[in-house]
């Protein structure tokens, strides 16, 4: 196969787990805005998501394997390769959390809430889904200076994980809600937070594309080198 023929297959995959991300990205907002409007038609219309990003993402598998028997890559088009991989798995799986909360939206549409713990929840997905289009940028743009800005910012997800915990534990003064809508918040919380990991792990896979190093490598020599120009 002609090197150029092998590239233009390459930025033709990237190209297709980039579209493939903005499909989840849409599924994720829709989930945020059901949320915050209380709208379960909506979320309801995203029920069945994960059977088609699961066939999408297991396509995406077959052309990188398809590509590296094809021709012997060099080692940056096997990151690549290994780093598309990585990002289609996480777009799956964060389509896959995206519907489990929007079916918990949709189960739980008649219930009582309590205001703050639900508060928290809306909060936390506007950050979780804030992180994720962050990670696919950095990916698009191959900013890994943002990828360590990322890292960060994942602790506020952390805090508000914490928060809602507590609430669902602890409820705040008037209506803890029902049983059934705080045993679906505790899990929402969880697929939240795996979501916005998601985010931050797809800005991790960048640093490893565009160095060859994971990002932890990366960020140490990051450190050291503003210790040394201090």
């Amino acid at each position: 196969m002609p090197r150029e023929t092998f590239q233009q297959e390459l930025d033709a995959l990237l190209a297709e787990v980039l579209d493939f991300g903005g499909e989840v990205e849409g599924t994720l907002e829709n989930m945020v805005r059901a949320m915050e409007e209380r709208d379960a038609a909506l979320a309801e219309k995203e029920l069945g998501v994960d059977v088609s990003y699961k066939v999408r993402g297991a396509e995406i598998d077959e052309e990188c394997m398809i590509l590296q028997a094809r021709q012997a890559p060099v080692a940056r088009d096997l990151r690549l390769l290994y780093t598309v991989q990585a990002v289609s798995n996480h777009l799956v799986r964060s389509g896959t959390l995206t519907e489990h909360i929007c079916h918990a939206l949709v189960d739980t549409a008649e219930c009582e809430r309590n205001e703050d713990l639900e508060a928290t929840l809306v909060e936390m997905a506007r950050t979780a889904k804030r992180l994720f289009h962050e990670g696919l940028d950095i990916f698009r743009d191959r900013d890994i200076d943002r990828a360590k800005d990322l890292q960060a910012a994942d602790d506020k997800v952390d805090l508000l994980y914490s928060e809602a915990m507590n609430l669902i534990a602890n409820p705040s003064d008037g209506s803890a809600g029902d049983p059934e809508w705080r045993m679906r918040a505790a899990l929402m919380v969880h697929y939240l937070e795996r979501i916005a990991d998601h985010g931050v792990d797809i800005g991790g896979r960048t640093v490893f594309l565009v160095t060859g190093e994971r990002i932890e490598s990366a960020m140490q020599q990051y450190i050291n080198r503003d210790l040394r120009e201090e």
